[in-house]
């Protein structure tokens, strides 16, 4: 954990860029680089010109560490010549999360 979604990407690009997003969330969330995983969403705005958003499932974590992966996670976008980036963080209590049949 933390599971990283993204849309408004193409899958290609992102494949090309999953390598440097994952190290951007490890460094500003000082988290195992094995426990961050990044997928595509196919999902697209339909009313308006696509837009970037990044979305972050994990548990709880600080509004400080929040405020670092946003950051880190913005700029790594920008740096690709995205202009508007959206990021979301979706939390859950560790009790919630499960491998196989095992909760933290």
């Amino acid at each position: 954990m933390p599971h990283i979604t993204v849309r408004g990407i193409d899958s290609q690009e992102l494949r090309g860029m999953s390598t440097e997003l994952k190290k951007a969330v490890v460094d500003a969330a000082q988290v195992k680089e094995e426990h961050v995983k990044v997928f595509y969403s196919p999902v697209c705005r339909v009313d308006a010109p696509e837009e970037v958003a990044v979305d972050v499932y994990w548990m709880h974590r600080p509004q400080e560490l929040c405020d670092n992966v946003a950051g880190a996670l913005t700029q790594l976008m920008k740096t690709k010549g995205k202009d508007f980036v959206q990021v979301t963080f979706t939390e859950f209590p560790g009790s919630h999360f499960y491998e196989n049949n095992e909760h933290y």
